[in-house]
């Protein structure tokens, strides 16, 4: 009988510790950041789509360029509008853009 060497042996011991683990502490963390971003992006839709009213297919496009004006990423800015939503406060560039975005949904 041929048995294997260690180096066959210590990868799939690593291999199997390795799934038991699950990702590691910065891709989990990595994760849960882009789930959270994602969530408040289709939150702060909804919320475009209330308080425009802006047709839900176009509030992605309405955040991004409210995002551009601003000089933010999407999901920054997705968080600011919930906090306005929410009666929180919010940088005064983000809310008086809103402000200018939302004026041709409210005609």
């Amino acid at each position: 009988m041929h048995s294997p060497g260690p180096e066959p042996r210590a990868l799939s011991l690593l291999s199997t510790t390795a799934l038991r683990q699950g990702p590691a502490p910065s891709e989990d963390h990595q994760f849960r950041r882009a789930l959270a971003a994602q969530s408040a992006v289709h939150m702060a839709e909804g919320a475009l789509a209330v308080l425009g009213p802006v047709p839900l297919g176009e509030a992605r496009q309405v955040l991004a360029d409210l995002g551009r004006a601003v000089g933010m990423d999407v999901a920054t800015v997705a968080e600011h509008l919930l906090n306005v939503v929410q009666g929180l406060d919010a940088p005064a560039a983000v809310t008086d853009e809103l402000h200018r975005v939302l004026a041709p949904y409210r005609g």
